[in-house]
């Protein structure tokens, strides 16, 4: 075992890997944990695709929760930012959720939010902000590395050291 195929991962899905769309059975086989939201405007490019622009904070996205291993997330990473199915392709980013308990009532609470991973469409550059072209870090290979060399990690540890990873970026378009 090298820490990879344990499930650690808590991956919110909003478009095409949701139950019933064409894309879910990437995520065949995950652990299902409920229907969540994040802050953000779902929205439809020109050419179909979805994406959550973060720029309208008191808007909501509905999606679903899985724990998946690294494994399937690889998978999904190979998918949404390798493939070319989609024009401009999406990043793996961490968001923070929240239990979706009743359509149309959210609450963007800080101190109730849990965090997850998601794919943010790229649609601008990044600013490295340390200014350090050797921090920069491609987030599924940091996060390979990070479930090989700390085994033990739990999914709320794998999370934190994620955040703390990805802070390096701001990106220059807000709409993610």
């Amino acid at each position: 075992m090298n820490g990879l195929d344990k499930p650690k991962i808590r991956l919110f899905v909003y478009g095409t890997l949701r139950q019933g769309q064409k894309f879910h059975f990437y995520i065949k086989g995950a652990e299902f944990k409920g229907y969540y939201y994040t802050n953000g405007q779902l929205m439809k490019s020109e050419q179909g695709s979805v994406y959550i622009d973060k720029r309208y904070k008191n808007a909501a996205t509905i999606g679903e929760v899985y724990i998946v291993s690294f494994y399937a997330l690889e998978r999904i990473n190979f998918l949404e930012a390798l493939s070319g199915q989609f024009p401009k392709g999406y990043d793996l980013d961490i968001t923070p959720i929240w239990q979706l308990r009743e359509k149309g009532k959210y609450s963007f609470e800080p101190d109730k939010a849990k965090y997850a991973f998601y794919y943010r469409r790229k649609n601008g550059p990044a600013k490295i902000l340390d200014g350090d072209f050797t921090s920069n870090f491609e987030p599924i290979e940091a996060l390979q590395h990070l479930l090989q060399k700390q085994q033990n990690l739990n999914i709320e540890e794998v999370i934190e050291q994620m955040r703390e990873k990805l802070k390096i970026f701001e990106y220059v378009k807000d709409a993610q």
